[in-house]
């Protein structure tokens, strides 16, 4: 996200209940049964990925997950305006990089911002 980094770009990270906790992959995670194990969990997940920026935890009754359509790795990308200038169902890096290269694009059309990877259809958007 360096190349955005200039052009008013904020990501915000929502970390969520945990969609897997117990199965295959994540039998270490065990669903957090306080807000205080869910931020440890989140916080390791800081660390593991090498996340930059504010990670929002959401409170143990799930609102924020809810209000944003209950799917654990939804991704909106929001203009200045305040308008949802893209949605999907799953956070996808090339169709993210696409959305955010097009917004700050039309927001400055003398200053590009070129799509870091090729887009490839994975899935519906919604």
């Amino acid at each position: 996200m360096a190349k955005y980094g200039e052009r008013d770009v904020v990501v915000l990270h929502v970390y969520v209940s945990e969609p897997h906790a117990g199965e295959r992959g994540f039998r270490d995670y065990t669903q957090p049964g306080t807000y205080d194990e869910r931020a440890l969990y989140a916080q390791e997940l800081v660390t593991l990925k090498g996340i930059s920026g504010p990670v929002l935890v959401d409170g143990m009754d799930d609102a924020t997950r809810a209000a944003l359509g209950g799917l654990p790795n939804v991704v909106y990308v929001v203009g200045k305006d305040g308008r949802v200038h893209y949605k999907s169902s799953w956070a996808d890096a090339d169709k993210v990089d696409r959305a955010l290269a097009e917004l700050v694009t039309g927001d400055d059309p003398d200053r590009p911002v070129e799509p870091s990877f090729e887009t490839q259809d994975v899935g519906p958007e919604i």
